[in-house]
């Protein structure tokens, strides 16, 4: 087991009702039995499992995710006390790098809440989802009221205040890929996480392939913009093109502890059904690496880009995308034993990288490596005769089942 990031649920309400969320709008509502805010008295509590964590595994970064809800509902001081009792790590682990974000909507944002960050050095991410009409879609308050104008202002004043915009945006192809990211370019986003859905098989809306078309716009446009920003989705997919790393090892490397202490893994399996993430596990009571002592512990954190269904492990680019993210793979009536929904969508997406980098830097490839076909692969697969492929870890997989 091997995380670097713990994700901090201090606030398990949210002042806005986002249509996609997995938190609250995805059949979970494990929500309305949780603490509004995280307690102060938890914060030595945590400070003491990091610390029995990183004796065992060291990390060269360990970052803490102030999370949510929406977090900056909590009391502007909870983040200071928190990281006034975390810097004690920084003695017993000098060897690591101790770092803060925060992931907001950005509704809230005021010279306060910029004074507060400026203040701690926490790096804030806020989200937004492409233009006033793209964003309002989907990102509402409780009233049906688009979020996008207070958005834009925090984002503003965090430009002004901080000298940088963090953008974290759920993909959105009812608008154009062109029109989001000129749109998010034009409001100086130096950094711009685009994320999938969390859609699962039971709630999956688009056509296929319709996402992966949007992606190759979205990485074109990118690609020949010289003043892009970073995109971590494109930059991860390319070294894992190259072989420097794997893409679906990145959702393994964060821990979420919830408003009440609970341990859990990430929050994002939620949306596969009802206290899917819970472990009844607490660190008042529990070192984090005990959660691999359950099933959904251990496929996360050890197993999940290697027990695949038979389907991925028969594929040409397993190797880069290794299944891909845990929660696109659910099914209720099987579990995980299912491609990611984004299964050809990713398959486009990475074919396009890879023959896209072959022209443009051909010194980096070796004669072993060949220009691939999106199609082809794409079809190979869907005319593969499953049943009477040998399904190693049907048992194992289907056993998350929710019917």
């Amino acid at each position: 087991m091997h995380f670097n990031r713990l994700v901090l649920k201090v606030a398990s309400r949210c002042n806005l009702n986002c249509s996609y969320c997995f938190m609250y709008n995805l059949g979970d509502t494990s929500f309305r039995n949780q603490p509004k805010f995280m307690k102060e008295s938890m914060i030595p509590h945590i400070v003491t499992r990091v610390a029995n964590y990183l004796k065992e595994y060291p990390q060269e970064v360990f970052t803490f995710t102030f999370h949510g809800g929406e977090p900056l509902l909590i009391d502007k001081s909870f983040f200071g006390k928190f990281i006034r009792q975390a810097e004690s790590l920084q003695e017993w682990f000098p060897d690591t790098t101790f770092e803060y974000n925060v992931q907001t909507n950005g509704v809230l944002i005021d010279d306060e809440w910029a004074a507060v960050l400026k203040e701690h050095n926490i790096f804030p991410g806020v989200s937004l989802d492409g233009t006033k009409k793209a964003h309002d879609m989907y990102r509402k308050d409780h009233k049906e009221n688009g979020s996008y104008d207070d958005v834009i202002r925090g984002l503003q004043l965090l430009k002004r205040k901080l000298g940088f915009v963090s953008v974290i945006s759920v993909m959105n192809i009812d608008e154009s890929a062109e029109t989001t990211y000129t749109h998010l370019t034009d409001i100086s986003s130096d950094y711009v996480n685009f994320l999938l859905p969390d859609y699962t098989h039971d709630s999956f809306p688009y056509p296929p392939k319709a996402m992966g078309k949007w992606l190759i716009e979205l990485y074109d446009l990118w690609i020949q913009d010289e003043n892009r920003p970073i995109i971590p989705f494109f930059n991860g997919l390319t070294n894992a093109i190259l072989g420097s790393q794997k893409i679906a090892r990145h959702e393994a490397h964060a821990l979420v502890i919830e408003t009440n202490g609970d341990i859990e893994a990430i929050d994002s399996l939620k949306g596969c059904g009802e206290n899917f993430t819970k472990t009844n596990m607490n660190v008042f009571s529990h070192d984090f690496k005990e959660i691999v002592q359950l099933p959904l512990g251990k496929l996360y954190f050890e197993e999940s880009t290697e027990k695949l269904c038979s389907k991925c492990l028969e594929c040409p680019v397993v190797s880069v995308c290794r299944g891909g993210r845990l929660v696109h793979r659910h099914k209720k009536e099987n579990g995980f034993n299912n491609p990611s929904v984004y299964c050809e969508d990713m398959i486009l997406m990475i074919s396009h990288i890879q023959n896209t980098m072959m022209e443009l830097v051909p010194s980096m490839y070796d004669d072993s490596i060949s220009k691939m076909d999106a199609l082809e692969i794409i079809d190979y697969l869907n005319t593969l005769d499953v049943e009477n492929l040998e399904d190693l870890y049907k048992k194992d997989l289907e056993f998350f089942s929710v019917v």
